[in-house]
């Protein structure tokens, strides 16, 4: 009876070890969630770094690469622009105009900014419903750590489950807010806040970072740069709410949201609109437009502001989000 359980348990071990998830972007079942799908409602709307080392064995300075604002708002296809780096062992924070909720499949996804299929970055995720209590997903990482995966070294997608960093530029990893549902302090139909916690990829037990099962996390390390580290590019909501209060009979359009220039706002008739910042103050209004008009942004601090529209069919506001 004892030999076929220590067996069983042997087979198990040996099944969890070498478990394969879902590859690279355009393989055969690849979970990739692309900047541009169309499951997406919304973004991140806020976001605080508190950033690591360059290198945390060997190099105590910390990452400067990008700002905090860069991981706001829509995700871009750019390996350079609008990504924030954590450095070792840094955090981000970021908070979103409306709760993620839990649903059918995928509630959201979190994009960074790799330059290829293999060079994987990671880094842990975690959600929270009150900004104090949160919690982590069970991340595995089946890469074996006998060897450290080089600076510019090669990390097998395959290997890899719940951590984000998982695929390219442009592609984001997805995360599935019902494996939370039994967490202790978290409301999983009102997710208000998502952290990502920088994975240190070196297997010296002294720094390493451990998955869910007590595995060394083994990826690109050394990266001893002030961009070193997960390279967040921005968090998108599939599963929520998306800040519309519209009736079904009005028809505008917005675009673009994120934006960083001007905004185009489109609406069937003759329509008039206001903006204003998340202290409700007054920053511009139009009345009487036909068809469309242009909104300069430019001159605007990054961040959230109200865009209310009044059209002969109904009324509703539009969280827009100015980029740097």
């Amino acid at each position: 009876m004892r030999k076929t359980f220590f067996l069983s348990c042997l087979l198990l071990c040996f099944g969890m070890l070498h478990a394969q998830y879902d590859g690279i972007v355009g393989s055969e079942g690849c979970q990739a969630v692309g900047l541009d799908d169309s499951r997406i409602v919304a973004w991140a709307t806020g976001c605080v770094v508190q950033r690591g080392y360059y290198d945390i064995a060997n190099d105590r300075r910390r990452t400067s690469y990008g700002k905090d604002e860069d991981a706001i708002g829509a995700a871009t296809a750019s390996t350079t622009m609008h990504v924030v780096s954590l450095g070792d062992s840094g955090v981000a924070t970021l908070t979103f105009a409306e709760p993620i909720s839990d649903g059918e499949g995928y509630d959201f996804a979190v994009f960074e900014n790799s330059l290829n299929n293999t060079f994987l970055e990671l880094a842990f995720v975690e959600v929270s419903s009150d900004g104090v209590h949160f919690v982590r997903f069970p991340a595995v990482s089946n890469t074996p750590a006998d060897k450290q995966v080089s600076e510019t070294g090669p990390v097998d997608a395959t290997k890899l489950h719940n951590l984000a960093g998982k695929y390219r530029v442009g592609w984001g990893t997805p995360f599935d807010l019902e494996e939370l549902k039994d967490s202790a302090g978290l409301d999983i139909s009102r997710v208000t806040h998502v952290r990502l916690v920088d994975v240190v990829g070196t297997i010296d037990s002294a720094y390493a970072s451990r998955d869910s099962r007590g595995n060394i996390v083994n990826d690109p390390y050394p990266t001893p740069y002030y961009s070193s580290g997960f390279d967040l590019s921005g968090v998108a909501v599939l599963k929520g709410k998306t800040g519309l209060e519209k009736t079904d009979a009005v028809a505008c359009r917005i675009y673009p949201n994120p934006a960083s220039e001007a905004v185009r706002v489109e609406c069937e008739g003759t329509f008039a609109l206001e903006l204003r910042d998340v202290t409700g103050r007054l920053l511009f209004i139009q009345n009487a437009v036909t068809g469309g008009v242009t909104l300069p942004v430019m001159d605007y601090p990054p961040g959230v502001y109200l865009l209310r529209l009044s059209t002969q069919r109904g009324c509703y506001t539009e969280k827009l989000v100015k980029r740097r």
